[in-house]
């Protein structure tokens, strides 16, 4: 069950993944019950506010320069950084210059 852009099996580059995107965009790869994996670019400047998401989350910094905060500790994320963060950590960003981010969500299926 896949509602995102890509077909299992199919490789893809993430680096060339920005024709036909546009600034500030969040690129939903691949999303399933279990899981979704977003690129996301965002610009020089932009900030979110204190939130969380249900699911583990994983961030790989591909480019760029990104101030997390999480749970009140703040620390930088540059070229090839990686950050885990547990189910409904709190965490809040500012982006430093702009930025290429690989995020995975994992969700829990209480079955």
């Amino acid at each position: 069950m896949s509602t995102g852009h890509i077909v299992s099996g199919e490789p893809i580059n993430l680096e060339n993944l920005t024709e036909n995107l546009q600034d500030d965009s969040t690129y939903a790869l691949v999303k399933t019950s279990d899981m979704e994996v977003i690129r996301m670019y965002l610009p020089h400047g932009k900030c979110i506010e204190e939130h969380s998401v249900q699911g583990e989350m994983s961030v790989h910094c591909l480019k760029g320069d990104i101030f997390f905060n999480v749970d009140g500790k703040g620390m930088e994320l540059t070229e090839d950084d990686w950050l885990y963060l547990d189910k409904e950590q709190s965490y809040s960003y500012s982006v430093k210059s702009d930025t290429i981010l690989l995020v995975t969500i994992l969700f829990t299926n209480n079955k």
